[in-house]
């Protein structure tokens, strides 16, 4: 979240400024760090700030990997690679990120200890597997499996995302425009056939029933449609209303199962990054159970304690739920050849490769299946406004 912050600087200037963190305790670490003071804190509400703001957008953590893995490949240390990075922001909006891991690490703290103080910035996935490298020394090695990881859960997201705009647009234009007709064009036409008792259609009823209404509690109907409209956009933006909806999703039949492989996936590939890491599969199955939907945390937390109670991996993702007849014989060979994160990152591969295929599919279905809806709606809605005006025109 957002903070803003009263800020005594290094210069002795006072400053107001904006800053990304989990807490206020981490903003004082922050500012700290670049050698000023915090005078006062307190949230910025998730508002843009007036005047300097110092957070900018946000911390791009693809880019930092990159950039990190680049110069430990040169033969830099991790503390001049870090402080290359921190020269190398030129508007300083992250400036204090740099100061304080250089910070943490000129005081003899490891790497991973100094990203730890930011989880704003760095994730406790990423976080974990820096720490399990350090001790093998294997941090560039670490940092280049992150970047590939993430690169494979942007590229199924992006394609879920792209599938999901254009079915989004036409929905929301054709709720758009049969919000129009009904609270604005209805009503207008009801006013007309009120005047001419020849009309006694079934559709000229209706309409009359409903302008009538609108006619009437103008004001309670546009205030009525602009509530639906702000329970619908809550429903994307709300977390809590988000993960209720998710839930019931889930145990739809055929939706909620597809769901569930694209949760399957995301759980198997983290799980095999943090095991190839030389993260413990208690340790692995703890962080990837918290990244999970609330619905399957249950599921995930039993598989602990089956695990910490000696029982093999394979059988605890069956009795679990989390997994299928696929993943269940890849997981069996797994444990047999002693390459269980390998077998694990080839069930996320195969999931991923389901998904794709099935989101092309329904996007190539679902769209023209939308447009015709919502003609077939338009269509039904403006024939019922003509259809008395035809009636009077042959009465005529």
């Amino acid at each position: 979240m957002h903070f803003r912050a009263k800020v005594l600087t290094a210069a002795q200037a006072v400053e107001l400024i904006d800053i990304e963190a989990t807490s206020p305790e981490e903003v004082r670490r922050l500012v700290s760090a670049s050698g000023g003071r915090v005078l006062a804190v307190h949230g910025a509400g998730g508002m843009l700030a007036q005047g300097k703001r110092e957070a900018g957008k946000g911390f791009n953590l693809a880019v930092f990997n990159q950039q990190l893995h680049s110069l430990l490949e040169a033969g830099q240390t991790v503390v001049d690679a870090i402080d290359i990075l921190g020269h190398n922001d030129a508007r300083g909006r992250h400036r204090h990120v740099y100061d304080a891991l250089l910070q943490s690490l000129r005081e003899g703290k490891q790497l991973s200890e100094a990203m730890l103080g930011l989880p704003s910035v760095f994730p406790p996935l990423y976080v974990a597997m820096v720490r399990s490298s350090e001790t093998t020394g294997t941090v560039r090695t670490s940092v280049q499996r992150y970047m590939r990881y993430q690169q494979q859960v942007d590229e199924i997201r992006g394609k879920l995302k792209t599938a999901a705009i254009y079915p989004a647009v036409l929905l929301s234009v054709g709720f758009v425009v049969v919000a129009f007709l009904m609270l604005y064009v209805v009503p207008k036409f009801a006013a007309v056939f009120d005047d001419v008792s020849a009309t006694k259609t079934v559709s000229a009823g209706f309409i009359q029933w409903w302008g009538g209404i609108v006619r009437h509690h103008t004001l309670l109907a546009w205030l009525g449609f602009f509530v639906l409209t702000a329970g619908l956009a809550a429903l994307f933006v709300h977390p809590g209303l988000r993960a209720r909806l998710l839930k019931r999703v889930l145990a739809l039949p055929i939706v909620g199962e597809k769901l569930w492989l694209l949760q399957l996936a995301r759980l198997y590939r983290t799980l095999g990054m943090l095991l190839r890491s030389g993260v413990s599969v208690l340790a692995a199955m703890r962080m990837t159970g918290a990244a999970l939907p609330e619905a399957m945390r249950a599921d995930m937390t039993r598989a602990q304690e089956l695990v910490a109670e000696g029982v093999a991996i394979s059988t605890v993702m069956r009795e679990c739920h989390l997994s299928t007849e696929v993943s269940q014989r890849l997981l069996v060979a797994g444990e047999s050849s002693g390459n269980l994160d390998e077998m694990m990152e080839r069930i996320a591969d195969f999931y991923d490769q389901e998904l794709a295929t099935l989101v092309d599919t329904v996007g190539r279905l679902v769209e023209p299946a939308l447009m015709i809806i919502i003609g077939l709606v338009i269509g039904v809605v403006v024939l019922m406004l003509y259809m008395p005006i035809f009636d009077l025109t042959s009465a005529v």
